[in-house]
């Protein structure tokens, strides 16, 4: 079955900081690197939980889980809730994978 995938306005603000970012690094291959972020976001409309609930779960209240996206020291967590009596996929966050971990301060329901 295919899930609706939406991202809550912080996602979507760390997507394009993380852009900026690597775009000053890097110009000729932010373009691809945002386009492959979204592709891999918006894979999560199929089997959204095979990925894993995130550590910080528990804190946070409910399964998040997250997408690894991105290699070596660019690996970012697409951290996303599957609300599964509406087949939505809510993307909360992208996340470095070296920040720390991810508090209910962070996300927005």
């Amino acid at each position: 079955m295919v899930y609706r995938v939406s991202l809550a306005a912080p996602a979507e603000s760390d997507a394009y900081s993380a852009f900026e970012r690597i775009h000053a690094a890097a110009p000729r291959h932010a373009e691809k690197w945002l386009t492959r972020l979204f592709e891999a976001i918006f894979s999560l409309d199929k089997l959204p939980t095979r990925c894993p609930v995130i550590p910080e779960a528990g804190e946070l209240g409910f399964a998040a889980r997250h997408l690894l996206y991105g290699k070596a020291s660019g690996v970012y967590r697409i951290i996303f809730h599957v609300q599964e009596d509406d087949r939505h996929v809510r993307v909360l966050r992208i996340w470095h994978a070296s920040r720390d971990a991810i508090t209910v301060d962070d996300v927005e329901q």
